[in-house]
């Protein structure tokens, strides 16, 4: 399966992800307040290029003064015209995503070396993440995981037993938790933006991102020039609404329903799941799992929810949901080897012995009361359940009183000039997102990518071609960018 970048916002948020810095070459003070490092490196193209790093100090909790200071990690990209634009700020997702680590990547240089000719460019490592610190991360003793896959019940009580782990340590570490949610996470970017002598900015954000460039938009709309929001999530996005995923899958059965690897054996891809689902409820599959930490063998159960919980981690990206037909057509006729390959990875992920307390920004952004219920109700009868807030809306909270409350989530208007990026087939940050939000945008547009997943979006040229144009002052009348179909994996008939 393709390899990307971008790493599941649960898993993220939850069990937390290892991060490898990038190494400063030598220092080089650039103005008072900030002292920049030199760093040189490759891109894509073989070239030696220059970039600073530095960091930032700014409050840990605003809201519990006197307080300590946390170190924000950013990455700057000099402008090259001697009379630059609007600088422009990049804002990673997760919550819990380096944001300077994109530099690694070769189809965000082709993206930013351009817009680099007359901007700024800035990437940080959002409080809690990356190589800022305090680090977030912890270790977790072993936990019996072996039937986190069987019930939601027995994967929270797995996730509680992390998140109270995570509790407990960070406190023991003197990290006060409470400064970690999105409000203080905006406070930082205007911290940054006078930190780094600027009376405008522009934002360039992706997935969580989004939610935080929306909350800066809100609370610092003075600040903000431009703002480009890829795969969106509002106020009260936080958590997923199962009907999104049941129009998902039936997004994903019909383009199956039209291809030839796959439409012979599986013409209706909503009954084989219905069928599937119905099958591992009853007589849930027992699978040999290897631990990649210790190369020892495990005896796993998987049970309805545990299909349920690996299609809603890859329907929203091509890469994954390619390959949903030839999976449960291999369940249903009783080969599990590609069920395997989904839940060894899984498994390992789960079980890497780190957590992140970084989820506790995602939970205090939280949800009203109406989009929970709504929620629960969804729940009863979609066809992957809950899986999508599991654990997050139903495990114990160890974190204390983080809840952001309902004033942060009212909608809000803005003049600030904004592009919408949404993918057809992304149910992670659904176009729908977009049109509720964009209601109280005076000057939105709302670009649709066809056949896109959360991930397909920002790699996209021609995505990145309308991205430089609007920062470039350019109207823009493109708003739906074809794609080619995405192609199924053949149906393997053993």
């Amino acid at each position: 399966m393709k390899k990307v970048f971008i790493f599941s916002a649960f898993l993220l948020s939850l069990f937390g992800q290892a991060q490898t810095p990038l190494q400063p070459l030598a220092a080089t003070k650039q103005q008072p307040t900030i002292s920049f490092q030199k760093v040189k490196f490759k891109n894509y193209a073989g070239d030696s290029i220059l970039y600073e790093l530095a960091s930032i100090k700014v409050p840990e909790n605003r809201l519990a003064l006197p307080t300590d200071t946390i170190q924000i990690k950013i990455l700057r990209l000099k402008a090259k015209s001697p009379t630059p634009l609007t600088p422009i700020i990049f804002l990673a997702g997760g919550p819990g995503q380096s944001g300077i680590n994109y530099i690694k990547e070769d189809y965000f240089q082709k993206l930013i070396f351009p817009l680099q000719q007359q901007h700024d460019i800035i990437l940080l490592d959002q409080r809690g993440s990356g190589s800022s610190r305090p680090s977030l991360l912890y270790k977790t003793p072993i936990i019996d995981s072996k039937d986190i896959f069987v019930s939601p019940q027995r994967m929270i009580e797995f996730a509680d037993r992390i998140a109270q782990v995570g509790a407990d340590t960070l406190k023991r570490r003197s990290i006060d938790i409470r400064g970690y949610t999105t409000l203080q996470n905006a406070d930082d970017i205007n911290d940054l933006s006078k930190a780094l002598g600027y009376s405008k900015i522009n934002l360039l954000a992706i997935s969580y991102g989004t939610h935080l460039a929306l909350t800066v938009a809100k609370k610092y709309p003075n600040i903000l020039d431009k703002m480009v929001l890829i795969g969106t999530s509002g106020f009260n996005h936080m958590h997923h609404l199962p009907s999104t995923y049941d129009k998902q899958l039936q997004q994903i059965a019909a383009l199956a329903a039209q291809d030839p690897a796959v439409k012979n054996e599986v013409p209706d891809m909503i009954a084989f799941l219905k069928r599937v689902l119905t099958k591992l409820e009853k007589d849930p599959v027992r699978l040999q799992i290897k631990e990649a930490k210790t190369n020892q063998l495990w005896e796993v159960r998987v049970g309805k929810f545990g299909l349920q919980m690996i299609l809603r981690l890859d329907a929203g990206d091509s890469y994954g949901f390619i390959y949903f037909p030839a999976l449960l057509y291999g369940i249903e006729k009783g080969d599990y080897e590609q069920l395997q390959e989904y839940i060894q990875k899984r498994f390992n992920q789960f079980t890497s012995g780190y957590g992140s307390g970084i989820g506790v920004m995602r939970l205090a952004s939280g949800a009203t009361k109406a989009r929970y219920n709504q929620i629960i109700q969804e729940g009863k009868t979609a066809l992957l359940g809950n899986a999508m807030n599991t654990p997050d809306l139903f495990g114990q909270n160890f974190w204390g009183k983080i809840d952001l409350g309902d004033d942060f989530r009212a909608p809000f208007t803005s003049n600030t000039r904004t592009l919408f990026v949404s993918g057809t087939m992304d149910s992670n940050s659904p176009a729908a997102n977009v049109e509720e939000i964009k209601k109280g945008f005076t000057q939105a547009t709302h670009v649709l990518v066809e056949y896109a997943g959360h991930e397909d979006m920002l790699p996209n040229e021609n995505v990145q071609q309308v991205i430089k144009s609007f920062y470039q002052g350019a109207s823009i009348t493109r708003t739906f960018i074809p794609a080619p179909k995405p192609e199924f994996e053949p149906v393997t008939k053993r």
